[in-house]
């Protein structure tokens, strides 16, 4: 069984000189990706990319720095990018208060596609930044007792990680695992259940140890499954069929 990488970004410019190249090692190496739109536009080029790609799927949405000015037409375009072939999440989708922009943009636009989402019947990827507390407020506010998604690259503490698994939602684990300063959210993977774990890199983003510094690509999310592996006690060939059947739960499971 190979590995599989539930969040990356192959259609970013970063990789416009060899993504064909890139393309190929990955399908040698991963048995599943799943590319993520960021905006309306990029997110029609995630379906049509992910139609030929046999082990790729997508995620359309919009990412909450992209939601200033945010049109009803937008959402529409979501919505019915949301049903076409291979697309299995709303996303990436959230709260980022890391960079100066409108915060109620981004709960309008979270709001929104939270409802295509559940009309869609399809899972969410949430994108949360320097915003945790305020996006589980926002999820026990609009009544979502029980959420069917992942938050990605998740970088808080503990007591943050078991409010969002309390809503019934994986958590996405990126390179940062391997930062040597990363003691606390080492200590989050420690204490989750490896059964709401997804291994991602968010390529090219996000490089882990030993390439801090360089292009992330796909095939790099083993260093970020050898880590879990060692941090959880388990054998990287277990961790890869445990999170191959999470990503099957949630991201290709209808009911």
């Amino acid at each position: 069984m190979n590995f599989i990488d539930t969040h990356c970004h192959l259609l970013l410019k970063q990789f416009d000189d060899d993504r064909q190249e890139m393309l190929k090692k990955a399908n040698e190496e991963l048995d599943l990706l799943i590319e993520i739109g960021i905006n309306v536009e990029s997110s029609k080029s995630v379906v049509d990319f992910v139609k030929d790609e046999e082990k790729i799927f997508g995620a359309v949405g919009i990412h909450p720095t992209e939601s200033v000015g945010l049109k009803e037409t937008d959402l529409d375009e979501i919505k019915e990018l949301a049903g076409k072939p291979k697309i299995v999440a709303i996303g990436e989708i959230g709260l980022d208060f890391y960079w100066e922009t409108n915060k109620q943009d981004q709960y309008k636009s979270l709001d929104a596609q939270l409802d295509i989402a559940e009309e869609m019947a399809l899972p969410v990827v949430f994108h949360i930044r320097d915003a945790y507390e305020e996006a589980y407020n926002f999820l026990q506010k609009k009544g979502l007792q029980e959420i069917r998604g992942v938050v990605h690259c998740f970088s808080s503490d503990w007591e943050m990680a078991e409010k969002f698994l309390d809503l019934g939602l994986y958590l996405g684990f990126d390179g940062p695992i391997t930062y040597p300063k990363n003691n606390k959210l080492r200590e989050v993977v420690e204490k989750i259940p490896v059964e709401r774990i997804l291994p991602e890199t968010d390529s090219p983003f996000l490089p882990p140890v030993p390439y801090r510094g360089k292009r992330n690509n796909p095939t790099y999310v083993k260093y970020v499954y050898e880590k879990i592996s060692e941090i959880k006690g388990i054998d990287v060939e277990t961790l890869k069929e445990i999170t191959k059947s999470n990503a099957e739960k949630l991201f290709f499971n209808k009911g």
